[in-house]
């Protein structure tokens, strides 16, 4: 049985007491890839009922909300530096200088002004902490102490969770430093620098911990109230994404399908569309982190202050929240618009994209409207609005594409070609299909993903998980020299200021120590 999280609008009036339980259970860490210490009288008095390991659980996903929603850190990894998106020099001077070019060749000169946030990745390993938290606790407790839920479940989540956070690490930042230990207070002044671990290794343990997540939790089947809890379809889902980003074509496949086949998932008609992420709406939705407005979480998110509206609000300018003379990231008219959407038949140009004139420093283009589902603290005069809608994280619109791509880079076209008809299709766009040899093949599945995907902070793993095949990087405006194998130079680096007094075994990105 799958327990449902934030299923209710009351999911902020728990926040604070999740944060509360993240420091409890030892979430909160002083060094970087550990959690603190937490002596083992009050461990053994917290792991006593199903309710104390629900809401350990629910810290995760907490947690990882958190940490994606952190100067919006989501969608400056995988949107901001494709040059899908443009964002002006007076909405965020630091954050101008993520930009895509060929014309001057290469303006990704984020360093150093971007430390803190975007170059620090201790907030993952708070929540790694969590995870091994309950992997440590969970297996220990009685059976009998489980009602809703068993204590398998749980253990199926972690492992999920934290499958999640290292994949998600190691696409901005390469390799990482793996721990799936927790450290109490008899050894936590003694703890061993730790190196980074290759990625590949790191991932092949992910998929090892998948395996048995995948094998203890059922599938939603059909539920939209259990797509913000881990479960069978979120571990394949990502399964197929981890051997995805392996280049192991066969394997995507093979858990593509059994997401595609198996999950009860299935695509959102187009007069519906926007229910994508209108919370808990549609069963396209694999995994999706609550983020919903209601009349508590508007009093007291932060992400309302002075009537800005934070996260999703960076899309956002004018009217449609309220804020005359703003700012927001632009889909620039000259930048990869045309490449994507040179059919503007296309109903998510259509419906997603409304054209904005220059002003304020915005360059003309069009303002993204994914999530544009706005509520106001004060309705009567439309002041302090909330974007209100959740963070989709893996649907099956994604799935299906990855198992086109997986088909096209395995040789099978016409495989590939029906599984990028039903999304193509969706958008009336089906004369796209049109090629006959892998190479364009794969090329129209990443423009197809770049559609379809826009703003959900992946197309930039996209390009460079297809890089090798199809050189899209050095398209978007990377140098060749900075791609090389060697170089990486499409990972983010790290601040190493802050992180490495805690780890002096931590390397820097090799791009980035060639070019401080």
């Amino acid at each position: 049985m799958i327990k449902t999280i934030f299923k209710k609008p009351g999911f902020i009036n728990i926040y604070l007491l999740l944060l509360t339980v993240l420091v409890i259970t030892g979430s909160s860490c002083k060094k970087f890839i550990y959690d603190p210490p937490i002596t083992t009288t009050y461990g053994s008095k917290f792991w006593v009922s199903e309710k104390a390991v629900d809401q350990a659980a629910l810290a995760m996903y907490v947690q990882l909300r958190s940490s994606l929603k952190s100067s919006s850190s989501h969608f400056v990894f995988g949107d901001l530096t494709t040059d899908v998106f443009h964002c002006s020099y007076n909405a965020d001077w630091t954050l101008n200088a993520v930009k895509a070019s060929n014309n001057p060749a290469f303006f990704f000169s984020y360093v150093p002004y971007k430390e803190g946030v975007l170059q620090n990745w201790s907030r993952f390993y708070k929540l790694i902490a969590q995870c091994n938290l309950l992997l440590q606790n969970v297996p220990t407790m009685q059976n009998s102490l489980f009602n809703s839920k068993t204590k398998n479940e749980y253990v199926g989540e972690a492992l999920f969770m934290r499958a999640y956070t290292y994949f998600y690490i190691t696409r901005v930042w390469g390799d990482p430093v793996y721990v799936s230990k927790t450290y109490n207070d008899v050894d936590y002044g003694n703890i061993p620098a730790v190196p980074r671990s290759p990625e590949n290794a790191v991932l092949d343990s992910c998929l090892k911990d998948l395996r048995v997540a995948a094998s203890y939790m059922d599938y939603a089947n059909g539920d939209v109230t259990l797509s913000t809890r881990a479960n069978k379809g979120s571990a394949y889902a990502l399964m197929a994404h981890i051997f995805a980003w392996q280049h192991k074509y066969d394997s995507v496949h093979v858990y593509a399908s059994k997401v595609i086949n198996e999950g009860s998932y299935s695509l959102e008609p187009a007069s519906s569309y926007t229910n994508i992420w209108a919370g808990q709406q549609s069963t396209e939705s694999i995994f999706e982190i609550p983020m919903m407005a209601n009349d508590n979480s508007i009093i007291s998110e932060t992400d309302v202050t002075g009537g800005k509206p934070g996260f999703f609000g960076v899309f956002l300018k004018g009217d449609i929240i309220n804020r005359a003379g703003n700012n927001c990231w632009i889909v620039p008219t000259n930048g990869m618009t045309g490449v994507l959407f040179s059919d503007q038949n296309d109903l998510r140009f259509k419906t997603l994209l409304q054209p904005v004139a220059a002003s304020n420093g915005d360059e003309a283009g069009y303002m993204f409207l994914k999530y544009s589902n706005v509520k106001y603290k004060n309705e009567a005069d439309k002041t302090s609005p909330y974007v209100n809608n959740n963070l989709v994280l893996l649907r099956l619109s994604d799935i299906l594409l990855l198992d086109a791509e997986a088909l096209a880079s395995t040789g099978n076209i016409e495989g590939a070609r029906n599984q990028l008809k039903q999304t193509e299709d969706r958008a009336g766009i089906s004369g796209y299909t049109a090629p006959t040899t892998a190479y364009d093949m794969l090329d129209e599945i990443v423009i197809e993903r770049g559609r379809e995907l826009m703003g959900e902070g992946c197309w930039f793993y996209d390009l460079i998980r297809t890089d090798a095949a199809q050189g899209w990087l050095n398209y978007v405006g990377y140098p060749t020299t900075r791609i090389t194998p060697e170089n990486k130079g499409y990972y983010w680096p790290l601040d190493m200021n802050a992180l490495f007094p805690y780890d002096n075994l931590l390397t820097q990105n090799p791009w980035w120590l060639k070019n401080k």
